[in-house]
């Protein structure tokens, strides 16, 4: 399937996304192994969207080719869940989500990106997906040279230390994706303000206040904020190179449910803290978090506050630039309201045919843990398709 596919293929000159065609570079200027960054892409991410040290050579989207750009994957999927005695095997060719990206530098200072799925309709084969801005925001970069910039809109906010827009799994971090009933994810992307800076020691820092869960009142004023500090050893920026350690720490509100399923007007607090690490040798990293929550009692409809904690660790293998290996281990502890603990284990590679095309193939095994005398809820699911962005 992958000689095929790669044979039908635009050729590399013809499938760069947005900023390589900009610059005439290959995709791996930014990225070790296509979604996730390296060091130099976490540089220019950082910089809002300019090459670092070659910020007066820049372009606006009015002096270079079009911005745009779009990526998606598809291929064969197996998914099978035993509940006890019940069981259900899904077996499918696939075409993932679509997204439609435009990117680039509006001024000097300015930069932007945008990112749309648009409305697609479940089908056979097809995998649905809801119309909405998932990012469309502004960077005004060195407001105060190397100490302030500030990122406004909609946009994936610095406290999830391992974005889940450039992941190498397809499986979901499960400590990001859990939350009290009708909560958001700890991974959605969010709208509002971040400022980011510091270059000294290697520290830098990222602030918001941003509007939190969706489900919150229109009419009352945004109550999340959050802060973020890393610290990087030695060179790099601790995606390939370097060592990197960080803390985060969230407090945000959100509107209890109800049992009738209505939303109540007052919100309750939650907060959210953590650590992380990437650290590198050479041709490895090893990636991990650590998350706990404490939750106000009525979000998961208790007397009492709720509290959880979570994480993950995962090693990758990079021993060319064509193909990378990856093994990752998630598990949470779930509040004493659910009694339901959570644990995966995922393994898998992508192996590139050129830059920006790759054959993806994944294995994941995940556990619901249910207390005696219950039966656990296992989820095997398995995959090889093509991803690619062109």
């Amino acid at each position: 399937m992958a000689i095929v596919v790669s044979a039908l293929l635009p050729t590399p000159s013809q499938a760069v996304p947005v900023f390589a065609r900009k610059y005439g570079f290959n995709c791996t200027m930014c990225h070790s192994n296509f979604p996730r960054l390296n060091d130099y892409g976490m540089r220019y991410r950082e910089n809002g969207y300019r090459l670092p040290g070659r910020e007066n050579e820049e372009k606006t989207i009015l002096e270079t080719p079009a911005p745009f750009a779009m990526r998606t994957s598809g291929g064969f999927a197996w998914e099978s869940v035993e509940d006890g005695p019940d069981s259900l095997e899904v077996q499918q060719f696939r075409m993932e989500a679509l997204d439609i990206l435009s990117a680039g530098l509006l001024g000097e200072r300015i930069g932007y990106v945008l990112v749309y799925p648009p409305e697609i309709g479940e089908s056979m084969g097809v995998s649905g997906q809801v119309g909405t801005l998932e990012m469309a925001n502004v960077v005004f970069s060195d407001i105060v040279p190397a100490w302030l910039s500030a990122r406004v809109g909609r946009f994936e906010p610095a406290y999830v230390a391992f974005s889940i827009k450039r992941q190498l799994a397809a499986s979901p971090y499960e400590i990001y994706e859990y939350a009290f009933p009708g909560g958001a994810a700890f991974s959605a992307t969010q709208t509002g303000i971040e400022i980011t800076g510091g270059e000294g020691w290697g520290v830098r820092y990222a602030a918001g206040w941003v509007g939190g869960a969706e489900t919150n009142p229109a009419d009352e004023l945004p109550a999340d904020f959050y802060a973020r500090l890393t610290k990087v050893f030695g060179a790099g920026e601790g995606q390939t190179a370097g060592q990197r350690i960080g803390v985060i720490g969230y407090k945000g509100k959100a509107s209890a449910s109800g049992g009738d399923g209505e939303r109540s007007c007052s919100c309750e607090s939650f907060v959210r803290y953590g650590a992380d690490l990437s650290l590198n040798i050479p041709h490895w990293n090893l990636s991990a978090q650590y998350l706990a929550a404490q939750d106000d009692g009525a979000l998961w409809g208790s007397s009492s506050d709720v509290d959880y904690w979570g994480g993950f660790a995962e090693l990758s293998w990079l021993p060319m630039t064509s193909f990378v290996g990856f093994a990752r281990y998630d598990f949470v502890s779930s509040p004493d309201v659910v009694e339901q603990d959570l644990s995966r284990y995922t393994v898998g590679g992508r192996y590139y045919l050129v830059d920006n095309v790759a054959v993806h193939a994944e294995y994941s095994r995940r556990i619901d843990a249910v207390p005696d005398p219950g039966e656990d809820v296992v989820t095997n699911s398995a995959a090889a398709r093509i991803d690619f962005a062109f």
